[in-house]
C-alpha cells in the first residue's frame, strides 16, 4: 500500500468503536434468499426488445438484478419502495430488483456464490455484489493493508464465481465512505485501492463485471462522506437525497453489460 496522506487523524479507540457500532448496523449476518415464489419458471436468458443497442445487450440477461448486500443495500430498496418483504422484489427502470442480504465477512463470499449458482441455475441474469462500510478498516497502515487484502480476496472468489459461470453477469459496488467523525487517512487508502482493485477485475472481464461507482458520488475530496447524504454526522449509513445521487449510476453500470 503506497504510504496515505494526511486526511484526519482520530485515535485508535475511537476507530475500533466505530468498526463495532458500524457492524452491528451492516447487518446480522442472517442471510435471507430473495428469489421470488413462483418465479422458477422464468429464466435470464429472456431478450426482451428495447429501443437502444444498450438496453438490448443487457435484456439478454433478463430483466431482474439480483441484489447481494446489507443495510444499505436495504434502504436502497425502500428508497424505491420496498417493504422488507423477501419475498417481494423492487421495481427500478424496469427492471425487478431482487435483495439478497449477505452474511458478514469472510462468509459473505460464500452467501454470494450461493447466489450466483441459483441465478445460474435459473436461466443466468444479473448479480450485483457490494461489502459494507462497516467491512473496511484503517488505523494504520498494518491494519489497512491486512483488510485491503482480505477485501480484495473476497471479491475475487465473487467474480471467479459468476466468471464460471457463461451466463451470469456482474455488477460491483465499489467501496462506500464513511462520515467524517470514523474517517482516516489509512481507511482512505484502503478504500481507494479496493476501488482500482475493482476497475482491474471489470478491465479483465469487459462486458461481464462492471463497476457501480457509488465513491466518486458520496466523497468528499478528502475521502469522508458528504454531509448532505449521511443519516447523521455519526451514522455512515446513507439518506434518501444519497440514494436518489446513486440511482443514475446504477442505470449507467446496467447499460453497460453485455449478453454472451
Amino acid at each position: 500500500m503506497r504510504a496515505a496522506r494526511k486526511v484526519v487523524g482520530f485515535p485508535a479507540l475511537v476507530l475500533v468503536v466505530a468498526v463495532l457500532v458500524a457492524c452491528l448496523g451492516c447487518g446480522n449476518g442472517v442471510s435471507k434468499r430473495g428469489f421470488p415464489a413462483g418465479e422458477e419458471g422464468k429464466t435470464g436468458g429472456e431478450a426482451v426488445e428495447r429501443k437502444d443497442a444498450d438496453s438490448r445487450e443487457t435484456a439478454a440477461y433478463g430483466r431482474e438484478v439480483h441484489m447481494c448486500g446489507r443495510s444499505v443495500l436495504g434502504g436502497w430498496f425502500e428508497h424505491w419502495g420496498w417493504g422488507w418483504d423477501y419475498e417481494d422484489s423492487a421495481s427500478f427502470r424496469g427492471f425487478s430488483m431482487i435483495y439478497h442480504e449477505m452474511d458478514s465477512p469472510p462468509g459473505i463470499a460464500g452467501t454470494a456464490r450461493e447466489v450466483i449458482d441459483e441465478v445460474s441455475g435459473r436461466g443466468g441474469g444479473v448479480v450485483f455484489f457490494k461489502l459494507c462500510f462497516a467491512d473496511f478498516e484503517g488505523g494504520d497502515r498494518e491494519n489497512a493493508e491486512a483488510n485491503l487484502e482480505r477485501n480484495k480476496g473476497v471479491v475475487r472468489e465473487v467474480v471467479n464465481a459468476a466468471m464460471e459461470k457463461g451466463n451470469v453477469a456482474l455488477l460491483l459496488g465499489n467501496a462506500l465512505p464513511v462520515v467524517r467523525e470514523y474517517c482516516d487517512e489509512w481507511l482512505v487508502e484502503n478504500q481507494r485501492e479496493y476501488n482500482a482493485y475493482l476497475e482491474d477485475l471489470a478491465e479483465a472481464n469487459p462486458g461481464r463485471v462492471v463497476v457501480v461507482d457509488l465513491y466518486d458520488i458520496l466523497v468528499t475530496p478528502d475521502g469522508w462522506l458528504r454531509p448532505e447524504y449521511a443519516a447523521d454526522p455519526y451514522d455512515s449509513h446513507l439518506n434518501d437525497v444519497a440514494y436518489k445521487a446513486l440511482d443514475p449510476e446504477l442505470e449507467r453500470a446496467l447499460s453497460k453489460l453485455k449478453g454472451s
